[in-house]
């Protein structure tokens, strides 16, 4: 072993997850005593909550933003943003199914707490969501007002980035989202501290309750991407792309092992696009539109997992969610997976951003935390297997497919 192997640094999430592990220990060993150290974990939840309102906001507006580069191409833009909502909202619905079928929360007792009853009347959302003050949305911490207002700026910038004063706005929100990106990357990388205190208390008065909860919650996760990647990817790839399916991965496969091992949808997206274009067969210009975009918005795994938290939540303190609040949590899941994607910690800070909007406690957000390298593998390798469906799925209803490419042995 080099030396330069040997100092190679932990990674963020291994640390997350080693402290996840340590204060589990800490827990079972000294028991309620561990209560003491939760005051680091507070304040960790309060640095979360922090980033979330500017976060939502600037992030939103810099995604949305981004679609103004597919108007060289509309009808290639328009095909894959509805295979977007179609198999982000299939993808949400999977995560939702598997919750209800495992119940990973259920059995785990956090003691009394107030909770606000979840009840979503859909059609009064409607109206609910649209702010009539915007300023005021940002001080009573309304995240729905706020969502909605930046999903408003951000097509308007969308439709006028190509002006002088467009890209002007454009460019300041790109640095605003960097910005905040950084510290966002800040409270992320106190994580380890925040979780090794919250995992400490809880695992010091619950035992055994909490992992085992985490256990099925992490089932959960894999089960919903699996029916991702094994049931909705081959009925889009055969039924609609009208191509076989197995041959679809073994072309990708390469992006799919980076993705898996890397955790980063950024750092793969080379070797997606160089894929998708000599190996799956899609034109070259097809693919230089659609990858860096889709990269950003069409987070699959990520609209599958946040209903899984918000079930997670509910059953905990048991909270009955409404058919209209199970239709607003895979809304959310889907706008917050575009808005959020790329961020460090973006799942993390997601996942406490659906739980203040449905009224539900963030006391799991530092179990999700723990565990979040566990679930961001495969994680990370459906979101880019589910690019590459999209680019394969738009050029062959486009007739442009190279069927010769895509079918030849690789």
């Amino acid at each position: 072993m080099s030396e330069q192997t040997a100092k190679k640094p932990i990674s963020l999430p291994l640390k997350i997850l080693i402290a996840m592990v340590l204060g589990a220990a800490l827990g079972f060993i000294i028991g309620e005593k561990a209560s003491y150290i939760q005051f680091i974990g507070d304040v960790f939840i309060r640095l979360l909550k922090m980033c979330i309102y500017p976060l939502i906001f600037v992030s939103i507006i810099n995604g949305i933003s981004q679609v103004a580069d597919m108007s060289r191409l509309k009808k290639v833009g328009g095909y894959f943003l509805v295979y977007w909502a179609v198999a982000s909202t299939l993808a949400a619905t999977s995560g939702l199914v598997w919750a209800f079928i495992i119940k990973p929360g259920i059995g785990i007792q956090l003691g009394a707490k107030e909770v606000p009853e979840v009840d979503v009347d859909l059609l009064q959302s409607l109206v609910n969501w649209v702010p009539n003050n915007p300023f005021a949305a940002f001080s009573e911490g309304n995240i729905l007002q706020i969502i909605v207002f930046a999903l408003i700026c951000g097509f308007i910038l969308a439709s006028f980035k190509d002006t002088v004063h467009g890209q002007r706005i454009f460019d300041m929100f790109d640095s605003l989202n960097e910005f905040f990106t950084r510290i966002v990357g800040w409270v992320i990388a106190l994580a380890p501290y925040g979780v090794f205190a919250l995992v400490a208390n809880i695992t010091g008065t619950l035992g055994s309750t909490v992992l085992y909860g985490l256990g099925k919650m992490l089932m959960t996760q894999y089960l919903a991407y699996g029916t991702v990647i094994v049931i909705i990817y081959p009925v889009i790839l055969s039924f609609i792309a009208k191509v076989n399916p197995l041959q679809h991965f073994r072309n990708i496969y390469p992006a799919m092992l980076l993705a898996f091992s890397t955790c980063s949808s950024s750092a793969t997206l080379p070797l997606t696009m160089k894929s998708t274009k000599e190996r799956a067969g899609v034109p070259e210009d097809m693919v230089n539109l659609i990858a860096p975009p889709a990269a950003t918005i069409n987070m699959h795994a990520c609209a599958a997992e946040m209903p899984i938290y918000a079930v997670f939540a509910a059953q905990i303190y048991g909270v009955d969610l409404p058919f209209t609040s199970l239709l607003v949590i895979i809304v959310l899941g889907i706008i917050m997976a575009a808005g959020v994607a790329g961020v460090p910690g973006g799942g993390i800070i997601m996942s406490a951003v659906l739980l203040q909007v449905m009224g539900l406690p963030l006391d799991i957000v530092p179990w999700i935390a723990g565990i979040y390298y566990l679930i961001d593998m495969p994680n990370t390798m459906l979101n880019v297997t589910g690019d590459t469906v999209g680019m394969v799925t738009v050029a062959s209803l486009m007739k442009e497919l190279d069927l010769g490419v895509f079918n030849a042995k690789k």
